[in-house]
């Protein structure tokens, strides 16, 4: 009886501490791209749901079986380039989900419309397109900048500083308040 009541008594102080301890780890970050030109990296585990009207979407998928696999439709040509690693090209509506696994992907051309929910890094590099609007971003839930005219780094969680972003009003979305 004492033996049960000291391990009660263990599991009574441990799970509000591991409680207390899980609600300090980083959540999933954000990531809202809108009608942008450039070059765009993930590497990311979790969702990815994207568009754009032209250009080429790289994708690796490394861990089989860990999601669901990569989802592209309206594009032109598709090349393997090695094992879970394709390249897709086109003009028109290029659609792609890729839910719930790691996943590198690198989307390159114009009308770049991407929501993405998760942990890892992103990278965007909207130069080579001067005088033209080059589309814009949300990270983490900040506000919506013009995407960066030279290679810029993000990391994708919840605690991640957003640059220089604020919060955005609520209610704001891609297209404003």
């Amino acid at each position: 009886m004492r033996r049960l009541v000291i391990t009660l008594l263990a599991l009574g102080l441990a799970v509000p501490a591991t409680a207390f301890a899980v609600k300090g780890l980083t959540g999933d970050g954000s990531l809202a791209v809108d009608n942008a030109r450039g070059v765009i990296v993930l590497n990311v585990r979790g969702g990815i749901i994207g568009r754009m009207d032209s250009g080429t979407l790289e994708i690796t998928d490394p861990v089989a079986g860990d999601g669901i696999a990569p989802v592209v439709k309206g594009y032109q040509s598709k090349v393997q380039l090695g094992p879970r690693h394709w390249q897709y090209e086109g003009d028109g509506d290029i659609r792609f989900r890729l839910i719930g696994g790691l996943y590198r992907v690198t989307v390159a051309g114009w009308g770049i419309d991407l929501s993405v929910v998760g942990r890892g890094a992103v990278v965007l590099d909207g130069s080579g397109f001067a005088g033209e609007q080059p589309g814009r971003f949300s990270i983490n839930g900040g506000r919506y900048l013009p995407m960066p005219d030279e290679l810029t780094r993000y990391a994708l969680n919840q605690t991640a500083t957003t640059q220089g972003q604020e919060k955005a009003p609520l209610g704001a979305g891609p297209h404003g308040p």
